[in-house]
């Protein structure tokens, strides 16, 4: 598995999304976008990672649209996840071998993402 593999970014975007639900701190697109505190991934990679994400019933607070340069991706408040993307989180086999992969060094960044202690 590799740092920019799909599974690592949706399970990264995921726990943040939870962690800030969890803590109830409005997520930050600058935190978790495609060039962000936690991973610098392509814009478009990204924006089919966020498409997938909400297809699946995984995530809210996202418009997909269509542009002639690909998948643009418009916020709606709330960015959330959602019950099915926290049992997704929990119960899938590709998302604990993303936690395994992320390890501790995603478990420290994320607290300093969120600016607390976890």
């Amino acid at each position: 598995m590799a740092k920019d593999d799909m599974e690592v970014i949706m399970y990264k975007i995921l726990r943040y999304l939870y962690e800030c639900m969890k803590k109830d701190i409005a997520p930050d697109l600058r935190k978790y976008g495609w060039c962000s505190d936690m991973f610098n991934v392509p814009q478009q990679y990204w924006c089919k990672v966020i498409r997938i994400l909400v297809e699946k019933g995984l995530v809210r607070g996202f418009e997909i649209m269509s542009s002639k340069d690909g998948v643009c991706i418009q916020t709606v408040s709330p960015i959330e996840i959602t019950y099915e993307g926290r049992e997704f989180l929990r119960e899938n086999s590709g998302m604990q071998k993303a936690k395994d992969f992320a390890g501790e060094a995603f478990e420290v960044m994320l607290s300093s993402v969120l600016g607390i202690v976890m």
